[in-house]
């Protein structure tokens, strides 16, 4: 059992990876807005770069999660901190697609060493629904501050704005990797453990494939709803402080997950929030109002906050060594980095309106995928505060 103040250490190096990996996709709209408007890139360029970097995370966490017993996490995570800063500073001295491409594939691997260090310790937590919770509130209290900020910075200096904001929070970020544990993640295996492997391999592949729809929805709306907001004529700084009162709400859902971690059935806060983001999708995407967009921006965000923790905290009780825990990081990571092209592509060919009906779909997708998951959770965990369901 780990004591009251290590446990808060580690969950501030949780934070580090998390952060870090995030701040690509969750500045997409505006990182996305930047390639277009500074560099002349269109839509499916624009979203290739995005899904490029995101791509690189995902993968390195995923191939990084079969090492995250044996390996250093600290020196994991420094390595990848640094690697993120020499690309952001190659990228502002670029302006081609092709070394864009390249250089942000390189940003990319180094965010995904740094989170696969991080989602490696959440195996060893007790609750880790709640600590995703109390990790997503520092997140996205963090992602407020800088989306606020982040328009003026991009109408200023365009996607150079961009990466100078995300080197100052990555540098930020770096004095608290000092916190992640020098040596592997060590526990004991039992019995029970390895007799249930086949069992929980199934449940944590369906998991994966759950969080990968369920951030295919995430990236979908997130990635160019900097474009709608800006054709229903609203200010590049309205945008900003829109974007952050967004995140507001979905710091409202995360608050909440880190109260209640495993009190409730997990099938109330998962179902609530997929629901929330597929009504969410078609309004932010085929609405002329102002008003109705910034609510069901708002709702968006606070849907997916409060399904998130549970969908993670789900696959890191599958084991104590953080293997499913780094995977379904990755995982997560797979939907989104696919999700700005695929937006991209949609809008090229079709129009917005049809991305918001996709997203719709997708969400009846991981609603059946969800109901599975959870039940299949409950029937091998029944042992559990609230069944893990």
């Amino acid at each position: 059992m780990l004591s009251d103040r290590t446990e808060l250490k580690l969950i501030f190096a949780i934070l580090t990876g998390i952060l870090l990996s995030n701040l690509s996709i969750f500045s997409a709209p505006f990182y996305i807005g930047a390639l277009i408007d500074g560099l002349g890139f269109n839509e499916i360029q624009a979203g290739l770069v995005n899904t490029f970097e995101i791509s690189a995370v995902a993968g390195v966490t995923l191939v990084c999660a079969n090492y995250v017993n044996r390996i250093s996490l600290r020196y994991l995570a420094l390595t990848g901190a640094l690697t993120i800063l020499l690309a952001n500073l190659i990228t502002l001295a670029i302006d081609g697609y092709v070394p864009m491409l390249l250089i942000r594939t390189l940003a990319g691997t180094g965010a995904g060493l740094c989170l696969a260090a991080s989602s490696a310790l959440l195996g060893r937590m007790k609750d880790p629904d709640r600590v995703m919770g109390i990790v997503l509130v520092c997140n996205t209290l963090t992602l407020i501050l800088l989306l606020s900020i982040m328009g003026y910075a991009k109408q200023q200096w365009m996607f150079g704005g961009v990466i100078g904001l995300l080197t100052i929070v990555l540098l930020l970020m770096i004095p608290l990797m000092l916190l992640i544990p020098t040596q592997p993640v060590a526990v004991h295996k039992d019995k029970t453990a390895d007799s249930n492997m086949d069992i929980h391999r199934t449940l944590g592949l369906l998991g994966i494939g759950l969080l990968i729809v369920f951030c295919l929805i995430e990236g979908g709306v997130l990635s160019f709803s900097e474009r709608v907001a800006t054709n229903l004529g609203i200010s590049e700084t309205n945008i900003g402080k829109l974007l952050a009162l967004a995140y507001a709400a979905g710091l409202a859902g995360a608050s909440l997950v880190a109260l209640l971690g495993d009190r409730i059935p997990r099938i109330f806060p998962i179902f609530t929030g997929i629901s929330l983001m597929g009504v969410a999708s078609l309004v932010v995407y085929h609405t002329q109002s102002n008003l109705l967009f910034s609510i069901f921006l708002c709702s968006f965000t606070f849907g997916f906050f409060i399904a998130f923790p549970y969908l993670i905290g789900a696959c890191a009780r599958l084991d104590p060594h953080g293997y499913w825990a780094a995977r379904a990081s990755g995982a997560n990571l797979l939907g989104v980095a696919f999700a700005p092209f695929m937006a991209g592509t949609i809008v090229s060919t079709a129009s917005y309106q049809a991305l918001g009906l996709l997203c719709f779909g997708l969400a009846l997708i991981c609603l059946v995928l969800a109901l599975v998951f959870t039940n299949r959770i409950k029937q091998q965990f029944p042992e559990t505060r609230a069944g893990l369901a």
